[in-house]
């Protein structure tokens, strides 16, 4: 039956095409109400005969894998803030990531001292030690070996940070050696 109105569909089309490009032959084709009736059942029995043949076709589902992850490539002072998340614990092995900041931070201002002094290393390093590198005592006793903190300085590092006096120096370090390589000493 499905081939047999696929057949006489496609015969309509075909008898549809021909009318349209030779019109004179339009005339041959009954026009009563009936023909049209017939054509219109014909398509319709069709187009619900494949309607419902379609329901009962399987469906085929494909797996996706998972998308490509992004790699994440490491960023400029990711260790430096895991070191800091250590150094803000209180640890029983001692003080070792605070030892590796302060360190750190030393080797920037020798450098810097160094640049902007236009000395040696080794004499920028002894500047450090004495605290002769900077005019901020914080700064200079946060990283000189021989330099010691007036009590009323303490005080006022003490009250700026309640919670953490090593955080306050810390970053009052960061900020005059970040002034200090970006001028090169001079204000």
């Amino acid at each position: 039956m499905r081939r047999r109105l696929a057949a006489f569909g496609a015969v309509a089309v075909l008898v549809g095409l021909f009318v349209s490009f030779r019109q004179e032959f339009a005339g041959l084709i009954p026009a009563s109400w009936v023909f049209v009736l017939l054509i219109a059942v014909a398509a319709g029995v069709q187009s619900v005969t494949t309607a419902l043949s379609r329901r009962r076709t399987a469906l085929r589902e494909e797996e996706t894998g998972d998308p490509e992850r992004r790699y994440e490539a490491p960023t400029p002072g990711d260790d430096l803030t895991e070191t800091l998340r250590f150094a803000r614990r209180s640890s029983r092995r001692g003080d070792r990531p605070r030892e590796q900041l302060r360190e750190r931070i030393a080797e920037v201002a020798v450098a810097g001292v160094a640049d902007a002094a236009d000395c040696s290393e080794a004499e920028a390093r002894e500047r450090l030690r004495t605290g002769e590198w900077t005019d901020d005592p914080v700064a200079a006793w946060f990283l000189g070996e021989a330099v010691r903190l007036h009590p009323a300085e303490r005080a006022r590092l003490l009250a700026t940070a309640p919670f953490s006096q090593y955080e306050a120096a810390f970053d009052r370090t960061v900020r005059v050696v970040d002034d200090l390589v970006a001028h090169g000493g001079e204000r």
